[in-house]
C-alpha cells in the first residue's frame, strides 16, 4: 500500500515538474443503497438474495471544454451530464447461462476471478465474479461506466472482508474512477 501511495506521489510530482496537467479524478456518488432485495432482474424469475444500489457518475468540473454547457463561465467548463449505474451484489452461487458472454477479465474484471456480460435493452449488464460474491453493473453505452465498474470492483473487497454478514455490508459512498 505504501509503495502505491509513493508511486502516485512520484507520478504527480513528475507531472508537475514537466508542466503536464494532471486530470482530476471523476467521482461516482451513491444515490441509494445498499438495499436488501430478493431477485436479480436480469435472470429468470428468482429469489436470489442481493444488495442493490444506484450511483451517479459525473465528469470533473474541469471537463473538456467541448462538453461545457452554454452558461459556463469563461475558462471553466461545466460538468458533463450525469450517468447512472445500478449495482447489485450477491453472496449466493450464481450460474451463468450461455446468454451471458465471457468478458475479458484483464480489462474491467481485473479484480475478479471471472467476468461476464449480457446485452439487456439498450445497455449491458456486467458481472464480476470473485471469491465469495458476484457484483453486477447495469450500464448504458457510457464509457465512464466501465471505468467506474473497474474502480468499484477494486474498492469493494475491503467492504466485503470487513462485514460479517450482508446486514453489516455497505457500498462505498463515493468511488473515484
Amino acid at each position: 500500500m505504501r509503495k502505491g501511495i509513493a508511486f502516485v506521489a512520484f507520478a504527480l510530482a513528475l507531472a508537475a515538474a514537466s508542466g503536464t496537467a494532471v486530470a482530476a479524478p471523476r467521482r461516482a456518488v451513491l444515490l441509494r443503497g445498499a438495499d436488501a432485495v430478493k431477485g436479480l432482474p436480469f435472470f429468470a424469475p428468482n429469489a436470489i438474495a442481493a444488495l442493490s444500489g444506484l450511483y451517479t457518475l459525473e465528469k470533473p468540473a474541469a471537463a473538456d471544454a467541448s462538453d461545457s454547457g452554454a452558461g459556463a463561465a469563461p475558462g471553466k467548463a461545466a460538468p458533463g451530464p450525469a450517468a447512472q449505474v445500478a449495482v447489485w451484489y450477491s453472496r449466493e452461487s450464481i450460474v451463468f447461462a450461455p446468454t451471458w458472454k465471457r468478458a475479458d477479465s484483464r480489462g474491467v474484471g481485473a479484480y475478479a476471478d471471472a467476468a461476464y456480460s449480457l446485452e439487456r435493452g439498450e445497455g449491458t449488464v456486467l458481472a464480476l465474479k470473485s471469491e465469495g460474491y458476484t457484483l453486477f453493473f447495469e450500464m448504458t453505452g457510457d464509457p465512464r461506466a466501465t471505468d467506474f465498474a473497474r474502480a468499484f470492483s477494486g474498492k469493494f473487497p475491503i467492504f466485503f472482508r470487513n462485514a460479517a454478514s450482508d446486514a453489516e455490508l455497505s457500498f462505498p459512498a463515493f468511488v473515484d474512477y
